[in-house]
């Protein structure tokens, strides 16, 4: 945000891919916890991901399974996360009250915590038939292999 909440950097232009799929927006609901928002945006980039590669998934229990996979990935890392995530924020949160800041600087506060553990249990114990199974059985195979290797295994199931 920038001057008077004005959106800055944002590409107006939508992305073609190879199959002639097109991603042209990811919409997150404004004011959600920041840890939250964190988990959304690597869910739904993890599909934009894949629809301008050119990757077409015909089974919706292994695109949201990896979605829902990178999505915990990321939460854990932010339980480990200690380093200034913020450094490149423009001045205007130098204004902010310091406990506004706190989170920002790596140092979280319980609700924080709580909240990353509260989402991540969400996600390992959902029993969804498309969400919970995928992410199950996604998991599963990221345990059993790497990352790159189960991408590469979905990819290939089609």
């Amino acid at each position: 945000m920038g001057m008077n909440n004005q959106l800055m950097g944002m590409t107006t232009k939508s992305q073609m891919v190879v199959h002639e799929c097109e991603v042209t927006t990811i919409l997150i609901l404004y004011g959600l916890p920041r840890l939250l928002t964190g988990y959304i945006l690597a869910h739904e980039m993890t599909h934009a991901y894949l629809r301008l590669n050119g990757h077409r998934i015909v089974s919706n229990v292994l695109e949201e399974g990896i979605c829902q996979v990178l999505g915990h990935m990321w939460l854990d890392s932010q339980r480990y996360s200690t380093t200034d995530a913020t450094e490149a924020a423009d001045s205007s949160s130098r204004t902010l009250p310091a406990a506004a800041n706190e989170s920002k600087k790596g140092k979280y506060s319980d609700f924080e915590k709580k909240l990353v553990e509260f989402c991540k249990n969400q996600i390992e114990t959902d029993d969804s038939p498309v969400y919970g199974v995928g992410f199950k059985r996604v998991n599963q195979m990221v345990t059993n292999s790497s990352l790159q290797e189960t991408l590469k295994e979905i990819i290939r199931r089609g």
